[in-house]
């Protein structure tokens, strides 16, 4: 059991459930061919995907996320993106496991044992059995977790075969990218090409007339120009997905001054009550907006005049109430205390029958594990360096028998070993003392404590100043007589300038999207504006998006394909512009040719300086000319000592000399440059094998219709 217990610690399965193994768990048996299902979330290659398994998923990975957060509660955005990711494997795996079964690929259970348990074990296992001592893997560690399996709780058998599935799962995926990057081959001749690029190098004087020469008021831009730009860079628009265009308004619903008034009589009303409660914390629990914390604090931590004041004042004083930041504050310091932040120290836990550590081969009553605790004690004052080999002998607690009972570092205020730092305070390192738990009787020895500082302990009610009922629903009126008063554009945009109210841009809004322009959790917005009687124009109806309203306008469509000229021009219009201006200094460079042949005289017209540069064709280079490839390309084509030009560039309009050509050495062996391809090529392939599956596979998403 102690090995679980470790595990538990250092939250290695949870982390890799979520981070690594979360594939595996997402889509449980999709793989299987289903009967087709009116109520389906999607489809994949003909394969139905159904909605309720679908939203299982969802829930179990909420769930996960939740339990390796340790909290219980999960924000909307957090929500939205299991959601996608759920979706997303689910895809994947759907996909790949077809390509996996028309390759006969899987992982037999000899296999999988020997990943597991093998002489080279898979890198998860490799990355969370290690010695805490050494860091290093100890293959002990696996079989004592396996050796234990049948007596864990449901919950950590089902924690373990994901992880065994995580493992499974990547090294199929291992398998598969092996056939495609082992079937990469490069032929020598190509090999000695690519040497002679990396190697040979192009002595060259060049220039290049910066474009600002030319004034941008004597660029006169014509259709012809965008649509030559264009037919040149389609490919640049090329939309892979549907987008919407949206316009919106936002009405946040803020505290009235009436809010405000109600709130601040409220507080001093409160305020009498707080400084004659007999139970403070309770108090605060349930009149204030904020929980009672009774963790001692350094300075830093206390809103306003409470922390400048506390930690000279006497304990007992009240601070009445005070406005700051958006909410009222008042307080009553308790404490005062010169206290470490943090200790380190180690524990032999003894535990009975019934204690909430619930391990079930514990019979001893709770007075039984005192008297254990009483007689390890007495033994330990006599020989206190066997508390090691006591701890990792006697101790009930799960993770001893691997850590020896070290608690590493404690913290101030850390509830769950906080009763250990208060028993700490106290003692002196190295010395020892029984602490009652509430899971058992711990024999507790402090190793060693930072400086004290002081710190104080405050009983604070804060009341956040917040908008009432009545503003919100007067929020919600002013949100819906927009909606109703404006229903075109101009409307639209007008009334929202006369009551300044930002009116908002939102582009290329996608399917799912969850997030406008400044505005998270929009996803009803969304699936507005890709709704079938959504027409562009269209005014919205008012949506409350936690707290804000927001009523926007549909003012353009955009489906998978090219997007057309007219609503690109504008974005390209620079571009456009560069490109006209290298033809424009290219004609410059031409008609100076004509009255002379000399390089440096044609580069003193321009005002230009020459740069002396060596060049490469396949590798890097650091002249500004070495990003523009073509260049290059034309470059390495010349003779030695001819001029070149005008060559007309991305980024500018180029003129040159080769100076000299230097000889390539001439060698047999490639295999430096065989290793460099098939490396690259495999860094390339593992991301992009996936992906043109994913674009050639007929995939069916209905999300919009559900969520």
């Amino acid at each position: 059991m102690a090995i679980i217990g470790r595990i538990r610690k250092h939250s290695g399965l949870a982390v890799i459930i979520v981070g690594v193994a979360i594939a595996a768990f997402v889509v449980g048996d999709f793989g299987k061919k289903r009967m087709k299902s009116t109520n389906e979330i999607g489809s994949v290659n003909g394969e139905s995907l159904p909605y309720p398994e679908f939203t299982s998923k969802v829930e179990e990975n909420i769930q996960l996320q939740k339990e390796n957060a340790g909290n219980d509660k999960i924000t909307d955005e957090e929500t939205y993106s299991i959601r996608q990711n759920t979706w997303n494997t689910l895809v994947k795996e759907v996909l790949m496991q077809e390509e996996y079964d028309a390759l006969g690929i899987t992982v037999s259970p000899d296999e999988l044992f020997d990943q597991v348990q093998g002489k080279n074990p898979h890198r998860f296992i490799l990355q969370y059995f290690k010695d805490p001592k050494t860091n290093v893997y100890d293959p002990m560690l696996v079989r004592n977790y396996l050796k234990n399996l049948d007596n864990m709780e449901p919950k950590n058998k089902e924690q373990w075969l994901r992880f065994e599935k995580a493992i499974k799962d990547d090294r199929i995926e291992t398998k598969f990218n092996n056939l495609i990057t082992k079937g990469y081959y490069m032929p020598k001749a190509f090999l000695k090409k690519i040497y002679t690029e990396n190697t040979q190098r192009l002595s060259v004087r060049i220039f290049s007339p910066a474009l600002s020469k030319v004034p941008d008021n004597s660029v006169i831009l014509t259709d012809a120009d965008y649509q030559a730009y264009y037919d040149k860079n389609k490919d640049m628009f090329f939309q892979e997905e549907p987008t919407r265009e949206l316009n919106y308004v936002l009405f946040e619903v803020k505290a009235s001054d009436q809010d405000r008034k109600k709130i601040a009589d409220d507080v001093q009303s409160i305020y009498k009550d707080f400084i004659s409660s007999s139970d403070l914390p309770n108090y605060i629990n349930a009149n204030g907006d904020k929980k009672y914390d009774s963790t001692y604090k350094k300075k830093g931590s206390f809103p306003g005049v409470l922390d400048s004041t506390a930690y000279t004042s006497k304990p007992g004083i009240y601070y009445p109430p005070f406005e700051l930041n958006n909410a009222w504050y008042m307080a009553k310091l308790l404490d005062v205390q010169e206290r470490p932040d943090t200790m380190k120290g180690s524990q032999i836990m003894i535990t009975y029958a019934g204690s909430p550590l619930k391990d079930e081969k514990v019979k001893r009553t709770k007075e039984q594990a005192k008297s254990r605790a009483d007689s390890l004690m007495t033994v330990l004052k006599k020989t206190p360096d066997r508390f090691r080999e006591f701890a990792l002998t006697y101790s009930d607690f799960p993770s001893a028998k691997d850590d020896g009972g070290e608690l590493k570092e404690i913290i101030d205020g850390q509830p769950n070993y906080g009763i250990f730092f208060n028993s700490g305070l106290n003692m002196k390192p190295n010395e020892m003392k029984i602490v009652e738990t509430n899971i058992g009787y711990a024999i507790f020895k402090l190793t060693s404590k930072s400086k004290p500082i002081k710190k104080a302990k405050m009983a604070i009610l804060q009341r956040n100043i917040e908008p009432s009922n009545q503003t919100f629903q007067d929020t919600y009126l002013r949100a819906s007589a927009f909606a109703g008063q404006n229903l075109t554009k101009e409307a639209f945009q007008k009334t929202s300038n006369q009551q300044g109210i930002p009116n908002r841009t939102a582009e290329s809004v996608h399917e799912m999207d969850n997030y406008l322009n400044g505005l998270s959790s929009a996803r009803e917005v969304v699936r507005w504006a890709y709704s079938e009687n959504t027409k562009i124009g269209e005014v919205s109806p008012v949506f409350d998006l936690s707290g804000k309203y927001v009523v926007a306008i549909l003012t353009g469509t955009m489906e998978k394909g090219y997007t057309p000229i007219e609503k690109v021009k504008e974005r390209i219009a620079p571009s456009v512009r560069s490109e006209k201006k290298v033809g424009m200094l290219a004609d410059q460079m031409t008609k100076s040719m004509q009255s002379t042949n000399n390089f440096n005289q044609i580069a003193m017209q321009f005002q230009t300086k020459v740069d002396t540069t060596n060049l490469t064709f396949g590798g890097y280079n650091t002249s500004p000319v070495g990003r523009e490839l073509e260049i290059l390309g034309q470059l390495f084509s010349c003779k030695r000592g001819e001029l070149i030009g005008p060559l007309k560039g991305k980024f500018g309009a180029y003129m040159a000399i080769i100076d000299n050509i230097s000889t390539v050495t001439e060698k047999q062996d490639f295999s430096g440059e065989r290793m460099q391809q098939l490396s690259g090529f495999a860094n390339r392939v593992n991301g992009l094998i996936y992906e043109s599956i994913r674009k050639s596979a007929k995939i069916k998403d209905n999300r919009r219709n559900f969520f």
